[in-house]
């Protein structure tokens, strides 16, 4: 049932052979949710090895949809909902197999819905305004679909950030979520005719197994994770907080105050560094205004001028400027906060 047929495998050479078992036409069109599988035959020091891939997504595989989310307990049904797949697809697997698998790459995540008035459209056009150039220097970063997601990556990972709701009615070509079935897209209607919800999901997508090492180092874990050392609450929640605060939080939270004033903020920096000039103090106070409207095009405006080293050297005073920031920032910053800090599974009001 592999693409070429996998039994193209076991004869000599063929290493550059990939045998694909993917969901079909059919599938999809009947809203069945079905993993990726992937042979290829690889050389070892040990000698061949027939590695299988399987990608999938576990709350997919047991709600057809990722709106709705699982949790550590779902462990078992979701191990159990996968070598069901996959016998349907002609492959027979075990439990301990799947269970003790090695993790190549996961994408950690959170739905989370937005009250008070706030959009996943406004919340990202705030977001858009960060800085993460330092970190991203020369990576691809991208905003995309009239504000309805915001995203920075490096072939390693990536941080993506999107309206869940809306990216629900688009063609599979332009959504975010590139693999939704009939279920998934009909979620739409429910969402945003009868629950009116919205939506803000927030993805840290490991896509490399050296960086997944690179992140559990740091955080403390072992590398080098098996299947069932991934599917917990603490790992999933440690490794999305990290990126939110690491890319978003750290030294922009003056961006998301509520309060704009020029006055107020002059008057701040002269009370905290009293000895300061006012033609500098001045030049703050338009830091801060410029990197309010966006601290990227600020820095791409300053970049026509000047070198990127001007810029660093102007960077350096943005921590000053989160410092006195009066902190009253918008209720979206708390409702995500809290979230992250609660990790309870998204569920839908309509769901059984």
């Amino acid at each position: 049932m592999f693409t070429p047929n996998a039994e193209i495998l076991r004869g000599l050479g063929n290493y550059l052979v990939k045998c694909v078992n993917n969901p079909t036409a059919s599938d999809r069109k009947k809203g069945i949710y079905r993993p990726r599988m992937t042979l290829i035959k690889r050389m070892t020091k040990n000698g061949t090895e027939l590695p299988l891939k399987i990608e999938f997504s576990a709350a997919k595989l047991l709600y057809g949809n990722n709106v709705e989310e699982v949790q550590e307990s779902d462990f078992d049904r979701v191990i159990e909902a996968l070598i069901r797949n996959m016998f349907d697809m002609g492959v027979i697997v075990s439990r301990e197999d799947i269970i003790n698998a090695e993790v190549s790459a996961f994408h950690p995540s959170k739905n989370i819905e937005l009250t008070g008035g706030y959009t996943s459209r406004f919340v990202i056009k705030e977001i858009k305004k960060v800085n993460v150039s330092k970190k991203f220097d020369a990576d691809h970063k991208d905003f995309r679909n009239e504000g309805q997601s915001f995203q920075f990556y490096t072939n390693l990972h990536s941080l993506v950030i999107y309206d869940k709701v809306q990216d629900l009615k688009k063609p599979e070509k332009r959504a975010i979520d590139n693999d939704q079935n009939i279920i998934q897209r009909s979620l739409f209607d429910v969402l945003k005719k009868e629950e009116k919800k919205e939506i803000l999901r927030i993805e840290a997508r490991l896509a490399k197994k050296i960086k997944v090492n690179s992140v559990l180092k740091n955080l403390g874990y072992k590398t080098n994770p098996l299947f069932k050392e991934i599917f917990k609450k603490d790992l999933c929640q440690r490794i999305l907080k990290d990126y939110w605060q690491e890319f978003i939080m750290s030294e922009n939270l003056f961006l998301f105050d509520m309060d704009d004033k020029a006055i107020p903020t002059f008057e701040k920096i002269f009370k905290n560094r009293p000895k300061i000039k006012p033609k500098e103090a001045i030049y703050l106070v338009g830091l801060r205004t410029l990197s309010r409207e966006g601290i990227r095009d600020t820095r791409a405006i300053i970049e026509q001028y000047a070198t990127a080293r001007t810029w660093y050297r102007l960077a350096d005073d943005l921590p000053f400027l989160d410092e006195i920031s009066d902190k009253t920032y918008h209720g979206w910053v708390k409702q995500v906060n809290d979230s992250l800090d609660a990790f309870k599974p998204f569920r839908l009001s309509t769901s059984a």
